[in-house]
């Protein structure tokens, strides 16, 4: 785990813009930066609900506070529906009820992770908040994910303070059949 004097990235609690804004301004220095710097297997750190997830930051795009989102209907309980994102129109979706657990609700459905444009779909993810980068090295690995209903989780880790953080792989979930299908 990074430890606080470390070159950290932290948002505090909260769907604060402004700390929103810090987050991403500091995240695209540091992604600037990145060339110079060896390459270190960074994720970006994101809690939906009460669980930890790590996500690729080649796959991601930015970390935006929750806009209005427009239902869609005929569309699986997991597409909450589109949301305009500066001008591009983005499906939402519920990756919790996609990967069959709990649904987020309104109260932790703070921010949105949109995918980033290597995976060519207008998408984003409901995550309750983003709270920094994590380098692999510094987690303990806790084994592959081998659940066949999320194919897309690909391994657990631990945090220092004993935090269990579950490995995306967005590659695999916008190949699935289960996020191209949202049509009932």
């Amino acid at each position: 785990m990074m430890q606080p004097d470390d070159d950290a990235l932290e948002l505090e609690q909260g769907p604060k813009s402004g700390r929103l804004r810090d987050f991403s301004t500091q995240l695209a220095q540091r992604l600037r930066a990145a060339p110079s710097m060896p390459r270190e297997p960074a994720r970006l750190a994101a809690r939906m609900g009460d669980i930890g997830f790590l996500f690729d930051m080649s796959t991601t795009g930015e970390i935006v506070a929750l806009p209005e989102i427009a239902a869609v209907p005929w569309t699986k309980p997991w597409f909450r529906g589109l949301a305009n994102v500066r001008g591009r129109l983005l499906g939402v979706f519920d990756l919790m009820l996609l990967s069959a657990r709990a649904p987020m609700t309104p109260e932790n459905s703070l921010q949105l992770i949109v995918l980033g444009d290597v995976l060519k779909v207008n998408a984003a993810v409901l995550v309750t908040r983003a709270f920094g980068l994590r380098n692999l090295k510094d987690l303990e690995p806790l084994g592959t994910v081998s659940d066949p209903l999320r194919p897309w989780e690909r391994e657990r880790f631990r945090e220092a303070d004993g935090t269990t953080l579950i490995e995306l792989d967005l590659r695999r979930l916008v190949a699935s059949e289960q996020f191209s299908a949202i049509g009932i």
